[in-house]
């Protein structure tokens, strides 16, 4: 078993933007065993984004799931792991990212990246 990270990015370029991307994942990949979420602002993501994120049509997580729940740490490597695993079936990875206004974090472009920690054949 072979056990990597993969991530994904995007970015946000306009206050209040939503940010729908699908990615897929290579053929050879087993099963998605956890995730986490980053970006270059940190504080933009724990402020002001939300997401909804499917692997293969499941929902794994509903629209407004709050960012800051998922937020990769910067000392740990904290990922969200998922107990049995998720199998990517048709590998196709959605997310529905959303920038809501925050007085707490004042808006600039930003990048966010969705990690998948993947087992692989």
């Amino acid at each position: 078993m072979v056990v990597k990270e993969k991530p994904f990015s995007f970015i946000v370029s306009s206050s209040g933007e939503v940010v729908t991307k699908q990615f897929s994942l290579d053929k050879n990949v087993v099963k998605v065993l956890a995730l986490a979420i980053s970006a270059d602002y940190p504080q933009l993501l724990f402020y002001r984004g939300t997401q909804k994120i499917e692997i293969n049509g499941e929902e794994l997580y509903e629209e407004a799931h709050e960012s800051k729940m998922l937020m990769r740490g910067l000392v740990e490597k904290k990922f969200t792991d998922f107990a049995e695993g998720v199998f990517p079936g048709n590998g196709e990875v959605k997310i529905l990212y959303r920038d809501t206004p925050n007085t707490n974090a004042a808006f600039v472009p930003y990048k966010v990246t969705l990690y998948l920690k993947i087992e692989l054949k």
